[in-house]
């Protein structure tokens, strides 16, 4: 059952305070003021909604000028995860072993429940799991779990118990110091002397295996660890936005460029203030950028917008007749689908680290294949990984980002699926808005008979004169479908198709035709013959700087974004249009007024 969060914060206060049998801090002086309920997306009948006109340089509006969500926000599983993760290596005193298992803890132990990755635009695609704000007794439960199994991983032996304590001898004060510490990393703030004294309640003041075990479970089973709470700085009266105290900057640095929590050295800078300069300031978010934590949150973000999630199985039909007559030979492994996937995200990784920008990412001609099976489809050798130089496509048919595995197989069929290739390109990465798809029985009369290739079938299906399908399918998103037809299911490079009935017998086979006149908003319409002139198009268009710009804020604010974020939106596309360092650029949001704020 879903709940509003407030009231997912009261289950979870129960549930810690009821187990250990401590009296927790009390949550309505913790919370402040309730929040509005949290976004959502609110899709249409027919599961689409229209994007929202995307801001551009001739029209913007003012920024609001500090953050605006739902708030408290609560964390998303991988912020969960990495940040117990990363406290549990410093309070065992860098033991990656005790670290290593919190992940297998909180999602299969513990069974802490997926985010859902909601798209604005449409419930038919997948978007940004930050923007998931729902809350339900699974994730109080696991929550709860998870609290037990790794608090009790950390006191299992009394070596581990002994480096937990500091290797101090079993005092009040080496209790209350192992509190300030656990409590500081967890709730990434220090706690208060009122906070020190319910965890030492807690404790019974013993410092035995079972008390340190019950101190810190109640702790990471807190409310204050799985919310940000942000207040901001004190200001007058009447004041839209509040600067952010230097705490909650570290926190909401730490959770945007490394999905976990700050490490000692940004806590020091919120102790001693000095994270609210702005040269301190600046230095961080460079120190994290080169972190190796920083991968991840990029990468997480370039999945997301990408909708990489988005391909299924590749081996899904292996085994049928059709599929394996399709595949002639090539057999996709379990594990296909996830290489694709990874090739693409290494590719993002090459370019940030080789000092590329946004437009590199589309570019692109190296094959970051690590598998042989994604190799074979590339026909490429494996890349080694690492600082191996990866190789280059070897077919010129590949030009870059669109015609990688990822977003050109669909694993779902030995047949492309024109349409949806349309869709990632057009509200995916381009942020061009959509109409719904209309609920039109008509077309069922259309001609389906004899050797018919995917581009004709889909044209006589969804371009019928007289039918509500027509005026979109024609004009707007089949073209950008055909134009990749060059590229089978499986995203090999091919110049005919070959037609095959359900057992696997070729009925035919029929040369691709690639020929569109295709538009993006705001550009002429142009004529296309192929991936290479498509993929030119949309790098001319500078749509894909835009979206970009769009999606970051989706991504850092864990909200859809809205006209008011007009300026924000203007500045990050014109930092990306002007070339910045990919790695620059994914973080050039933090150094915005609004990331540093919180409305009033």
């Amino acid at each position: 059952m879903k709940t509003h969060w407030v009231a997912g914060w009261l289950l979870l206060t129960t549930l810690t305070a009821c187990d250990f049998g401590s009296k927790m801090p009390d949550a309505a002086a913790t919370a402040g003021a309730a929040a509005p309920p949290p976004v959502s997306a609110a899709p249409d009948p027919h599961g689409q909604e229209a994007a929202p006109a995307p801001a551009t340089s001739t029209s913007v509006k003012p920024s609001p000028g500090c953050f605006t969500s739902s708030s408290p926000r609560r964390l998303t599983r991988s912020q969960f995860v990495n940040l117990l993760t990363d406290i549990s290596r410093d309070l065992a005193g860098g033991d990656t072993a005790v670290a290593g298992r919190v992940a297998g803890i909180v999602i299969d132990q513990a069974q802490f429940p997926p985010d859902q990755p909601i798209n604005p635009d449409s419930a038919r695609h997948k978007g940004y799991e930050r923007i998931d704000q729902a809350l339900n007794s699974r994730q109080a439960s696991a929550i709860h779990a998870s609290a037990k199994a790794i608090a009790g991983g950390l006191t299992a032996d009394a070596t581990q118990l002994s480096t937990l304590l500091g290797g101090c001898s079993g005092t009040p004060e080496c209790l209350d110091a192992f509190i300030r510490r656990a409590g500081r990393l967890l709730f990434r703030q220090p706690l208060s002397e009122a906070e020190v004294a319910v965890y030492r309640g807690a404790a019974g003041g013993a410092t035995s295996a079972s008390a340190v075990t019950k101190v810190l479970a109640t702790m990471i089973a807190s409310p204050k660890v799985f919310f940000v709470i942000e207040r901001g700085q004190a200001v007058d009266a009447g004041t839209r936005c509040a600067p952010l105290t230097a705490h909650e900057l570290a926190a909401r640095l730490a959770l945007h460029l490394w999905e976990s929590a700050p490490d000692a050295v940004l806590n020091a800078a919120a102790d001693d203030g000095s994270l609210l300069q702005p040269a301190v300031y600046t230095a961080q978010v460079t120190r994290m950028l080169a972190d190796a934590r920083a991968e991840r949150a990029m990468r997480g973000f370039f999945r997301q917008w990408f909708r990489l999630d988005e391909l299924v199985a590749l081996d899904g039909k292996a085994g049928t007749a059709k599929f394996d007559a399709f595949a002639a030979g090539y057999k996709p492994l379990p594990g296909s689908r996830d290489a694709a996937v990874t090739e693409v995200l290494d590719m993002v990784s090459w370019v940030a680290a080789n000092n590329g920008s946004l437009q590199q990412v589309l570019t692109d001609r190296h094959a970051f294949a690590r598998t042989e099976d994604i190799a074979a489809l590339y026909k490429t050798p494996v890349w080694a990984g690492g600082t191996a130089p990866p190789p280059l496509f070897t077919e010129a048919a590949r030009v870059g980002l669109l015609t990688r595995i990822g977003l050109m197989a669909n694993g779902a069929s030995d047949t492309t699926l024109p349409i949806q290739r349309a869709s990632r390109i057009l509200g995916g990465l381009t942020c061009q808005a959509l109409p719904p798809p209309v609920m039109d029985q008509s077309n069922k009369a259309a001609d389906l008979s004899g050797v018919l290739s995917t581009r004709e079938r889909t044209e006589r299906i969804t371009q019928m004169d007289g039918t509500s399908c027509v005026g979109c399918h024609k004009t707007v998103l089949n073209p950008w479908g055909f134009v990749f037809e060059g590229f089978d299911a499986l995203g090999r490079v091919r110049s005919t198709e070959r037609v095959l009935d359900d057992a696997g017998a070729l009925l035919g086979e029929k040369p691709v035709d690639t020929a569109v006149t295709a538009k993006l908003d705001g550009m002429a319409a142009r004529p296309l013959a192929h991936a290479a002139e498509a993929q030119q198009y949309v790098l001319d268009s500078g749509a894909f700087e835009r979206c970009f710009a769009r999606n970051q804020v989706r991504y850092a604010f864990g909200r859809a974004d809205t006209d008011d974020d007009g300026e924000i939106v203007e500045s990050l596309r014109a930092q990306a249009a002007n070339g910045a360092n990919l790695r620059s650029l994914f973080a050039a949001i933090v150094q915005r007024p609004e990331f540093k704020s919180i409305a009033r």
